[in-house]
């Protein structure tokens, strides 16, 4: 049996509430080991607590606890540099394991990049975090829903220094690695993909910038090559209006490019999955909330899809 670790994220923020929802209201194929530390109004049921690694495959139990900073207090909505650390502190510890063969996937609830920071002011985000501590090159941001999927080239980086990220040899590294996950997770033969311009118009043959001309287009010759089913690029202001439902994955050079229509889309219900990693990794689409946080407000249909996408990845 495969067995998925969930980060509990910033415990001041919705990351514990929408944990223990999900897990009353879904019913896992898997062993779950929950990373990190909670505030006292939360309490897990049935739920084994453990504090070495070594225990989840040994121990008879479904569902694990592994604390992390357990001894601070955490009040739902008071988020700190504390907070920020028993999250920094969880998903380090989830991704060892991961690395280690202990777990499986990994399904992450959301942390505040900014309160991590106040202790690791070099972290950037989950993805980044994920693929330095498995020394990974490349790995590709994805999101999914059952609307659209979309693919970042970037991640967290400024929109003045999107461009200077690009250049061929990454452009083809990240698509091949969007190509191969479909191939091998989700099983489709031959992935249809979509590939958007960075400039207004698509560049217009040079007339808006030439990142088209000089990386965009020569990246989907050589992909072309090894047999990818790659079109475009499409200028980004009409491609949504078109038939995307029709390409398996639509790739964005830019965060807010791709993911302003996935949200408008399926906010509630899309996934975040860092492709590339040696180990499956979903998220929550959605931030920490926390305005209200401890309210029994906050929605856990996102973290169910990732959670249920782990599964299927799994399978």
């Amino acid at each position: 049996m495969a067995i998925i670790g969930i980060t509990i994220g910033d415990p001041t923020g919705i990351g514990p509430e929408i944990i223990k929802k999900a897990l009353s209201a879904y019913k896992l194929k898997h062993k779950v080991v929950i990373y990190g530390a909670l505030p006292d109004s939360v309490v897990l049921d049935n739920i084994t607590i453990i504090s070495n690694s070594k225990e989840i495959k040994k121990a008879d139990s479904n569902v694990f606890w592994y604390p992390v900073l357990k001894d601070e207090k955490y009040i739902p909505g008071n988020s700190s540099k504390a907070s920020g650390l028993a999250a920094y502190s969880a998903i380090k510890k989830a991704g060892e394991d991961a690395l280690n063969g202990y777990i499986d996937a990994i399904v992450t609830a959301p942390i505040s990049k900014h309160y991590i920071q106040l202790s690791h002011p070099d972290f950037i985000g989950h993805t980044e975090f994920f693929a330095n501590q498995a020394k990974c090159p490349e790995v590709v941001m994805c999101f999914f829903s059952d609307k659209l999927n979309v693919g970042l080239l970037t991640t967290h980086c400024a929109l003045s220094d999107v461009a200077s990220h690009l250049n061929i040899e990454m452009v083809v590294a990240k698509i091949n690695i969007i190509n191969n996950a479909l191939i091998k997770y989700f099983h489709i033969a031959n992935p249809k993909l979509a590939l958007l311009g960075l400039n207004p118009h698509a560049g217009e043959e040079g007339a808006f910038g030439s990142e088209e001309l000089q990386i965009l287009i020569p990246a989907m010759g050589i992909l072309q090559d090894q047999d990818v089913d790659i079109t475009g690029p499409y200028p980004a202001d009409t491609f949504f209006a078109c038939d995307y439902s029709s390409y398996n994955m639509i790739i964005a050079p830019y965060h807010d490019q791709g993911l302003i229509p996935f949200k408008m889309l399926a906010f509630d219900k899309g996934v975040n999955v860092t492709l590339g990693l040696p180990y499956i990794r979903t998220s929550v689409d959605h931030g920490t909330a926390f305005a209200i946080a401890g309210k029994n407000k906050a929605s856990e249909r996102s973290l169910l899809s990732a959670i249920a996408l782990a599964e299927k990845m799994l399978s």
